[in-house]
């Protein structure tokens, strides 16, 4: 016969029991569920860094760069859930300022150098729902709420930032600088400059149309007949490394010299060719008509150092260039080697970049 008191323990443990596997279930749950936030959160916060940093590129201070911007960011819609599912949203805006404000739609694209991204995903819960019932709303700045479903976000702002010196990715060319005057130092965003000289340069005969000008001639003349514009070592492996595969044998940077390299070297002409025919569009005449057929790929985009010239040869800009179809450059070593000034150089980017002038890296700044 059962004493009272042993029923009652049996009774105790059957309720610690109970308590005990409803805790179970719900640590199991909250590990399950908090671990698959983490997972889709990291999704999400790839999805915007990559499509910050796409729209980024893609802004030229204008109107139509804000579109491809916009584009960009659509056409970067990384999937989440462990690649079974769309990001279902998103949101796109500019900004003059990586601090902001951000716009949606600016009315003007002039200065609009920084992108942000935002995107959220509806994430449904599995163990914790059991617990709690009802759609869960977003809570700023946690990753979860009570709920049955938690949206997850992410965001991100990338930036077209100042950058004065380079280890790799500039042309192994250096035209002159026309005046001392910032922020283009006297050369014209559209016209065309000397990347390398020809032999006998003379006025109206073989110089590009932007150098037309007797004191940049005789500048060009300064250093002696074997200086030509090119400014890497006198290998030529190497220089052609440095136009086919943006090589570069040293840093450079602004206020820093270049060593120009004598010769006219005409070997180089079939890398100039192979560098025109690696780009997507190597038939485009101009820039303007370039960025208006839009399938180039940016590697007629280059970005040069800008020279003082004989005797200091100081870097004072580094400045976008488009290079001419490939028909544009002559066998002959008494034919320069021209290229469109653009202004601003974003590095990798198939645009020029926002500013007027300088150079840019593209990095994210949140």
């Amino acid at each position: 016969m059962s004493l009272p008191h042993t029923h009652k323990k049996k009774g105790f443990v059957l309720l610690a029991v109970a308590a005990g596997l409803v805790a179970l279930i719900g640590a199991a749950g909250l590990a399950v569920d908090v671990g698959r936030m983490y997972v889709v959160k990291s999704e999400a916060q790839t999805y915007a860094d990559a499509a910050s940093l796409a729209a980024t590129m893609e802004l030229d201070g204008t109107i139509d760069g804000l579109t491809r911007a916009r584009q960009q960011a659509a056409r970067d819609m990384n999937t989440w859930n462990f690649n079974t599912q769309r990001f279902s949203s998103y949101a796109i805006s500019f900004a003059k300022d990586a601090a902001g404000p951000w716009e949606e739609y600016p009315q003007s694209a002039a200065g609009y150098r920084y992108s942000r991204v935002t995107t959220s995903a509806p994430l449904a819960l599995t163990f914790m729902s059991l617990f709690y019932k009802g759609e869960g709303q977003a809570v700023p700045g946690a990753f979860i709420s009570l709920g049955a479903a938690v949206n997850i976000k992410g965001d991100s702002a990338g930036g077209q930032e100042p950058a004065t010196r380079f280890r790799e990715g500039l042309f192994p060319f250096s035209p002159y600088a026309h005046s001392t005057e910032a922020p283009h130092f006297g050369l014209v965003p559209g016209q065309s400059y000397t990347l390398r000289w020809a032999a006998n340069p003379m006025l109206n005969l073989n110089v590009c149309p932007g150098d037309q000008v007797p004191e940049i001639i005789t500048l060009a003349e300064a250093g002696g007949g074997e200086e030509r514009g090119y400014i890497e070592e006198s290998s030529a492996d190497i220089i052609r490394a440095a136009i086919e595969e943006d090589y570069q044998t040293v840093y450079r940077g602004i206020g820093e010299s270049v060593d120009m390299t004598g010769g006219a070297k005409q070997t180089e002409l079939s890398a100039i060719i192979n560098r025109v025919n690696q780009d997507s569009d190597s038939s485009a005449e101009t820039y303007a008509d370039y960025v208006s057929r839009g399938f180039g790929n940016g590697r007629r985009v280059v970005g040069a150092p800008i020279n003082t010239g004989y005797p200091d040869y100081r870097i004072v800009q580094i400045g976008a260039f488009f290079l001419y179809p490939a028909g544009s450059y002559d066998n002959s070593g008494n034919r320069p080697f021209c290229a469109e000034y653009l202004g601003a150089w974003v590095q990798g980017s198939q645009h020029k970049g926002v500013e007027p002038s300088g150079a840019f890296v593209t990095r994210l700044v949140q």
